[in-house]
């Protein structure tokens, strides 16, 4: 039987994957008014981080001379980074909810399940972006980009001493997957207009939040 729920956060819980990626063509538009280096930084390097991506803008900024003579990679980097994390989280903060989501938490939260948040977003800005949404009370913890999603369900699972069988994992892309894979966990994927392509490949889908308790109750029935 499920004991834990395991959320991926962009493009899962909040329609925010679209955000994400105009950020960083606004971050680097001053220098980049075309929207090249970015796309294809984007193009190379498709799995890279926040932090990656935005060394990677400023590296090529630099190396096409775009940036003032004489700058540091990694001072335009940083810069780079900070506008970024800044400009996300006003955005995300306030961006649409995959639907279902808030009546979701409290229903499971109800039911005896535990919940966490397991994502690529560092954990700081994840923290803030939680409690903007006035949605951290609902999780026992959250972990981010500080470690890999199969680490952060390995972590999740010692912390409260449930098997690989007693958790499921929700997400949208690839990595979720490949995440749940790795560890030994269910896996649901999330299907919703915006979200990532993972629900081609995976046996349990949903649409939005709404449905996703009785997927986790056909998926408990099963384990039966």
């Amino acid at each position: 039987m499920i004991k834990c729920v395991v959320f991926d956060f962009d493009g899962t819980l909040v329609d925010s994957n679209e955000i994400k990626r105009e950020t960083f063509f606004a971050i680097a538009h001053p220098w980049d008014p075309s929207g090249m280096v970015v796309a294809e930084v984007f193009e190379l390097w498709p799995a890279a981080d926040r932090y990656e991506k935005t060394y990677k803008i400023a590296e090529e900024l630099i190396s096409r001379n775009l940036l003032p003579r004489g700058s540091s990679v990694n001072k335009w980097a940083s810069r780079l980074v900070s506008e970024y994390t800044l400009q996300c989280e006003s955005a995300i903060g306030s961006c649409a909810e995959i639907p279902g989501a808030n009546q979701l938490f409290g229903e499971l939260t109800d039911q005896g399940y535990l919940l966490f948040v397991n994502s690529a977003t560092p954990e700081e800005p994840l923290r803030q972006l939680l409690k903007l949404r006035n949605w951290n009370h609902f999780f026992q913890a959250v972990y981010g980009a500080e470690a890999s999603k199969a680490e952060n369900l390995k972590t999740i699972s010692s912390t409260i001493g449930a098997a690989r069988g007693e958790i499921v994992h929700i997400g949208d892309q690839q990595d979720d997957l490949q995440a749940a894979e790795q560890f030994g966990c269910h896996f649901i994927a999330m299907a919703a207009p915006n979200s990532g392509p993972v629900g081609k490949v995976s046996r349990f889908v949903v649409k939005d939040l709404w449905t996703l308790s009785s997927a986790i109750a056909k998926l408990n029935l099963e384990e039966q």
